[in-house]
């Protein structure tokens, strides 16, 4: 599993805001607002971030996060 330290060196600036945002449990729309992005680009960058990340979907993704944040037990 890809540890967050690994995390912050292979995603992209805006995609660690989306994956901050995300930990948050803000939804796309409003991590649209907050960053000025359409809907649609925070939905490329959590896309991105599950690819890099290796994980599906959203759930998959919010699983990581607790994984990391948790010792990965």
């Amino acid at each position: 599993m890809i540890n967050y330290e690994e995390a912050l060196r292979i995603l992209s600036v805006a995609e660690v805001k989306v994956l901050d945002l995300v930990e948050q449990g803000y939804t796309s729309i409003e991590i649209a607002k907050k960053l000025g992005n359409s809907p649609r680009t925070v939905q490329a960058h959590k896309n991105n971030i599950c690819r890099k990340l290796r994980v599906k979907g959203r759930l998959g993704l919010i699983k990581w996060l607790w994984m990391v944040r948790n010792g990965g037990k």
